[in-house]
């Protein structure tokens, strides 16, 4: 792997032949990593079977973590191009300054991509069960505010990753939030382009993900009248049982109208997305809370 030192000439000359690469260029440099992170988490989960504890380690290898976290420290991490960027003929940097962004910023970049939005949602959620708990100290009316800010930013955050996805395809600038957030974009430094065919293609693609964006958002507000109007039909069974534990009293309700207490469906859903009685598709997000309302 050639380092960004050698690639890069003085930053007079790069001024004059620094360009952008395309959106194209930029996907195959991700799949062509993605491909190789896939087969470097499967080498280590061989060689955890050779160890001992070896059950007390794969768990840590459920997910592809700890392979990007290795591909990353070799490649980006010390100033070197990935596999995917090598082959495309592609580099990180800072378009705007002409430079090649520091390692503070690639981390920070690689940290927001792989865990920003899932340890966020995770956060809202824990946040969510904490404000729920029928022992905290909040009152009807913190409740009810917290739970509508908690629940508005579960459905903000993957719009919001939807949008942008759309503004690359379309622009070819900043593949992820994590790199716009760092000024980190992708330079052609060497090797032909793409055809322009396949870039309209993706900006084609960018306008049919807005476009689906609009729609989800107006499912949501679809979504929030259907509630309202299955909290109607819901108020005489809140004050029952919850049908899972039968001790605690039902606060909560799926879109099929089947009510639980909180801790109970939550739980459910988390292992199990389907309503525990009648075994309709419920996401953990479509439950609503109904003693705050």
């Amino acid at each position: 792997m050639d380092t960004r030192e050698d690639q890069n000439i003085s930053k007079d000359h790069e001024k004059k032949t620094l360009k952008c690469a395309d959106q194209a260029e930029i996907l195959r440099s991700y799949q062509r990593d993605i491909d190789f992170i896939s087969q470097l988490q499967e080498k280590l989960s061989n060689l955890l079977h050779d160890l001992k504890n070896y059950r007390t380690l794969s768990r840590y290898l459920i997910s592809d973590i700890p392979a990007r976290w290795i591909y990353f420290v070799f490649t980006s991490g010390m100033g070197n191009q990935t596999l995917g960027e090598e082959y495309t003929g592609i580099v990180q940097a800072n378009l705007k300054n002409y430079s090649v962004p520091s390692l503070n910023a690639r981390i920070i970049s690689m940290i927001l991509e792989y865990f920003g939005e899932r340890t966020l949602l995770k956060g809202l959620d824990v946040l969510q069960r904490y404000v729920n708990d029928p022992c905290n100290q909040l009152t009807e009316q913190s409740v009810k505010l917290f739970n509508w800010i908690l629940t508005t930013l579960q459905s903000i955050i993957p719009l919001l990753i939807l949008i942008h996805k759309g503004f690359f395809y379309i622009s070819g600038r900043y593949y992820s939030l994590g790199k716009r957030l760092t000024k980190i974009d992708y330079a052609k430094v060497y090797g032909s382009s793409s055809m322009d065919k396949v870039s309209w293609g993706l900006r084609l693609l960018g306008i049919i993900t807005l476009m689906q964006t609009v729609l989800r958002i107006w499912q949501n507000e679809s979504q929030q009248k259907n509630n309202e109007e299955l909290i109607k039909l819901t108020e005489t069974d809140v004050h029952k049982n919850c049908q899972l534990c039968t001790e605690a009293i039902s606060t909560t309700a799926t879109p099929c109208g089947h009510t639980f207490c909180w801790p109970c469906i939550s739980n459910w859903l988390r292992n199990k997305p389907q309503c525990p009685f009648c075994r309709e598709n419920v996401p953990p997000q479509r439950i609503v809370y109904l003693m705050n309302l």
